[in-house]
């Protein structure tokens, strides 16, 4: 019987093997996939982004009618879908029919459509993929309850005689959930049931799944909760190479992303059979960073991750990002726009491809519970009818609404969409190698991307103090500044990197 209980991972990290001083490695990253490597990607909760028929639900026409918005005026390339499934929950990440799509957010036609629009303007589409359990409102739990000889039963997890129903795991004080005479195993929550992975009917029936949508146009999915299929790492390793097999079958260039919400080693097994997996160690050294204003371990962890990426596949693709929807959003755990600034901008100058979640680019707030932070984004803040209202928003609208941004040349989304546009331009900042640079000041976090023989070097400065720093370039030209430099500038002795700036230059 798989998954009575969660095995406590003890992450062991090989510093011996590592070296954070003069001598950094180089992380060489090969461009592969680039239809998915490189680009910036925006995750969207679709019931809180856009409302195209005034039912105050945000809908997939309400994606389609602000496409524009996220191509031209932020110049992401990439977007993920947030479950569209049908399901009894506001968040849909208990599935109940994998073939439906959410009443709230329209009909299929109405992703087509989506999906037609978003290719036209070049931006590829990841689709929330949950497929380690479903909701007890899906009609193969329902007949798997119901009735012990139905060839759903063994879809699910169910106890036998020798089961502890008293387990618990690292995530559920108790997750063998009592129906009857049975106990079924759900491990996040008592609505959403594990599925048997030991099944291979299970396996055909999420690989049917999979198509159904690769078929309709879908780039790929983002795979929710990647590392729970079975409580062994390695056997979800193997599956993942299985599905990412018959994928790729289906359609050569799409992309699978997993949600591996572990420490650094354990992200690293899961390169081995998925395209790319979320950062989860680099976000959290991005924001502390950010809020403490100083490097720290900060540099470290970024250069161990790649470090230990590489050493699974050497051409891996990260997947880095600051929040998302699970968290408490970025901007409520800085609380200062500087500091959201610094984070942004080293986040939108790594390799692989950044993640931002709906909102970061304004400076939305939200602290937990889930609804709060996944709250309407606001659009306007006179025309309020433009919002979407599913939930009342404690978000001050005179202060993140898009329109009063993009009115502030010195506003968070206009620094969003700045970084993002030298990105776009820059095959060094989309598919360069990483490399840290030595720096003066313990608040300036420097480093250097490289591609084809041309550098970009990125210098934030996370303080509030003025540092001395050398570069080893005789002539450097300025991509963007927050503090007014420009041009073409001279570095044979330093530059004074002031505090709270952001500098990318790029190589003469």
């Amino acid at each position: 019987m798989k998954k009575k209980g969660l095995a406590v991972v003890l992450a062991v990290l090989m510093l011996s093997t590592l070296f954070f001083g003069c001598n950094r490695q180089t992380i060489a990253q090969d461009v592969q996939k680039e239809n998915y490597n490189g680009r910036v990607f925006y995750e969207i909760f679709v019931r809180a982004f856009n409302d195209s028929n005034g039912d105050g639900k945000g809908d997939l026409k309400g994606v389609t009618q602000k496409l524009d918005y996220l191509s031209k005026d932020l110049g992401v390339s990439g977007i993920w879908l947030m479950p569209i499934n049908a399901s009894p929950s506001y968040h849909g990440y208990d599935v109940s029919d994998y073939y439906k799509i959410n009443p709230d957010y329209g009909t299929e036609e109405d992703l087509k459509e989506l999906l037609n629009e978003a290719h036209k303007r070049n931006i590829k589409v990841l689709m929330d993929l949950v497929i380690n359990h479903t909701s007890t409102e899906n009609q193969w739990f329902k007949e798997a309850a119901q009735n012990k000889d139905s060839k759903y039963r063994n879809y699910y997890i169910w106890a036998d005689k020798n089961t502890d129903v008293t387990e618990g795991s690292p995530i559920s004080a108790q997750p063998w959930v009592p129906l009857g005479q049975d106990h079924y195993y759900a491990l996040f929550w008592e609505g959403m049931p594990d599925l048997n992975y030991d099944n291979q009917a299970v396996r055909d029936e999420m690989k049917k799944a999979a198509k159904f949508y690769l078929d309709m146009g879908v780039d790929g999915f983002r795979l929710d909760a990647a590392m729970h299929i079975y409580e062994d790492n390695t056997k979800n390793v193997q599956w993942w190479k299985e599905f990412k097999e018959y994928v790729t079958s289906q359609k050569k260039d799409a992309v699978l992303v997993g949600e591996v919400w572990d420490k650094t080693p354990i992200i690293a097994k899961y390169f081995n059979g998925l395209d790319s997996a979320f950062n989860f160690p680099v976000a959290d050294a991005l924001v502390n960073m950010a809020k403490s204003g100083t490097v720290g371990t900060g540099a470290f962890a970024i250069d161990n991750a790649y470090q230990q990426y590489a050493a699974v596949n050497k051409n891996f693709i990260d997947s880095p990002f600051l929040t998302n929807h699970d968290q408490n959003r970025v901007m409520s755990q800085l609380n200062d726009v500087n500091k959201a600034k610094n984070a942004a901008a080293i986040l939108l100058t790594l390799p692989g491809t950044p993640y931002i979640y709906y909102g970061e680019e304004t400076g939305m707030t939200g602290v937990k519970p889930d609804e709060q932070i996944r709250e309407p984004f606001i659009w306007d803040n006179k025309d309020t009818s433009k919002n979407s209202s599913w939930e009342a928003s404690k978000n001050d609208e005179n202060t993140v609404a898009v329109n009063v941004q993009l009115q502030n040349k010195d506003s968070l989304l206009n620094l969003y969409k700045s970084i993002i546009a030298v990105r776009n331009n820059s095959d060094a900042l989309k598919y360069g190698n990483f490399e840290l640079l030595e720096t003066q000041g313990s608040d300036i976090f420097a480093y250097k991307r490289t591609k084809d023989n041309k550098s970009v070097y990125v210098y934030v400065n996370l303080g509030t103090q003025a540092s001395k720093e050398k570069i080893d370039l005789s002539k450097a030209k300025v991509l963007y500044s927050n503090k007014g430099k420009k041009g073409t500038l001279s570095t044979k002795a330093s530059l004074d990197i002031q505090g709270n700036e952001i500098l990318i230059l790029e190589s003469k």
